[in-house]
């Protein structure tokens, strides 16, 4: 490579787009930080790849069954609020009581175990079993069960997944 001026030209660096994305991005990052804690960022990543692996697995896996439905969706955007905020209130406690990470920890920890293991359900209900080990299926029968469980009463409670018609369908008849 050549050095030129061009190699300088910082101009197209400045555009409006940079400038929409920097000022989008820093009160995003302010807030994450101080929900959350500077350097808990990292963890709370990691529990946001769990949940969105989670979620990804158990729409495959609703699908599959034939027990899939937007109300539960609606309910599980909830439910994952809540996982959300419990980390912040740990995260909280810590500032409070000068604890470094213990309560985030305990909070961030144990939710992204409790994902995790429904993930891996959700995974092996998908089809998606042959990448699992065995040891590791046999670590989540229980909650492969209680998934399984779940789904056929869904399908007698609702009548879901008996005929091909979605939610929005049968809402508009």
């Amino acid at each position: 490579m050549r050095l030129s001026a061009a190699v300088f030209n910082v101009k197209s660096i400045f555009t409006r787009e940079v400038f929409f994305a920097g000022g989008l991005s820093a009160p995003i990052g302010y807030v994450l930080e101080g929900l959350y804690g500077a350097n808990n960022l990292f963890w709370v990543g990691i529990m946001l790849m769990v949940i969105a692996f989670d979620w990804g697995s158990g729409i495959a896996a609703a699908k599959k069954d034939g027990v899939y439905s937007s109300e539960y969706g609606r309910v599980g955007v909830i439910r994952t609020a809540v996982m959300l905020l419990f980390p912040v209130l740990g995260n909280l406690f810590d500032k409070a009581l000068g604890t470094p990470g213990f309560f985030f920890f305990f909070f961030a920890g144990g939710i992204t175990y409790h994902t995790w293991m429904s993930m891996t359900a959700n995974f092996a209900r998908a089809g998606w079993d042959k990448w699992i080990p065995n040891w590791m299926l046999e670590k989540i029968a229980s909650e492969i069960q209680a998934k399984t469980q779940r789904a056929l009463e869904r399908k007698q409670q609702f009548g879901i997944g008996t005929d091909n018609t979605t939610d929005e369908q049968k809402a508009a008849e």
